[in-house]
């Protein structure tokens, strides 16, 4: 248990999994996205590294890195717009939609001068200073604006009060283990716990806690042994709305009819809902059987004998890859569950 009373992402998702009635693991297919995954692994066409791939995050290893990913995984949450609106941002000639534009609009504004990577700025920046800097091209708020502006600002004073305002100081406390840093970042940073009840059990699922451990870990490989997480491969996926739709389009997942009523254009699940918290744990427990999977078929098929160990934070990226490359084809097969919360 991660904390009292209150399972771990990795066990959330098998309890889940075993008392939900919404979705189901389909095993063969299962079978069939390790096979896919262990062969990108073969040609490298998965990247080895999961961090410093994307064009946007910082290369230098260092404690500003660190701080940037804090940052940007305090406000990694609900990018997609609500109708009529649009969220892209352009940086260095480039027009970024989502996640990325918010890393956009970072860099834009460390470039201007902005001192946004400074505890006491995150602690003090007020709702026309973070509006001004996520501002869409088209002019439009980044959603959940005040949530974002309550995340900047607790970031901030908990950096100040407990890390010495800087949170590579929060990482030399968890002494090389992803899971002490999960557990640091969850109890001291309130806008990460991804919690949630179900069947009578707390569960959690972390999307945001999870990131910001992974992102540490990437940004600082080959740079500084502080970010060598002996235990990084007990980070899980990171359960968010894209996700299972990839893992239904490729069959490891089978929605109900009762689940496919629920969501699709223009409905929306709350967050805690038992269709959500289904939806989500059931893709936590199902890239843990893939990783089962793949580890199997290392040991037993001489096709793979020779390939890396995968991890579930990779198989993540994968997945999540793999709908952003497919996407008209995965949106005209499965529907994504909308929630609009601060979790994912």
């Amino acid at each position: 248990m991660l904390i009292d009373g209150v399972l771990g992402p990795s066990e959330s998702g098998k309890f889940i999994v075993e008392h939900g009635s919404l979705v189901k693991i389909n095993k063969e297919s299962v079978g069939r996205v390790a096979e896919q995954i262990l062969e990108a692994a073969k040609d490298g066409s998965i990247k080895s590294a999961l961090f410093l791939s994307p064009e946007l995050h910082p290369k230098t290893g260092d404690k500003q890195a660190v701080q940037w990913v804090l940052l940007v995984d305090t406000i990694n949450f609900s990018f997609w717009p609500d109708e009529g609106a649009h969220y892209d941002v352009s940086w260095n000639g480039k027009s970024y939609t989502g996640y990325f534009a918010a890393c956009a609009a970072v860099n834009r504004a460390i470039a201007e001068g902005i001192d946004v990577l400074s505890a006491e700025w995150m602690k003090n920046a007020n709702k026309e200073e973070i509006d001004k800097i996520f501002k869409s091209d088209s002019g439009h708020s980044i959603p959940l604006l005040e949530e974002r502006v309550k995340a900047i600002n607790e970031s901030g004073r908990v950096l100040l009060e407990k890390f010495d305002g800087e949170f590579y100081n929060c990482v030399l406390k968890s002494e090389k283990s992803a899971q002490n840093l999960l557990k640091l970042i969850v109890e001291n940073f309130t806008s990460f716990r991804d919690f949630a009840e179900f069947n009578g059990q707390k569960v959690s699922l972390l999307k945001r806690a999870q990131i910001l451990v992974a992102d540490v870990y990437g940004s600082l490989q080959g740079h500084d042994e502080v970010g060598d997480f002996k235990d990084i491969s007990s980070i899980t996926m990171f359960a968010d709305y894209r996700v299972p739709q990839a893992l239904a389009y490729l069959g490891a997942l089978e929605y109900s009819q009762e689940l496919l009523d629920q969501i699709g254009e223009g409905k929306r699940l709350d967050n805690g809902s038992a269709a959500e918290v289904e939806l989500r744990g059931a893709s936590i427990a199902v890239c843990d059987e893939i990783v089962a999977k793949m580890n199997q078929l290392r040991a037993e098929d001489p096709r793979y004998s020779e390939v890396r160990e995968i991890t579930a934070m990779e198989v993540d990226v994968f997945v999540w890859g793999y709908r952003r490359l497919h996407a008209a084809d995965v949106e005209k097969k499965v529907p994504f569950h909308r929630t609009r919360c601060i979790y994912y």
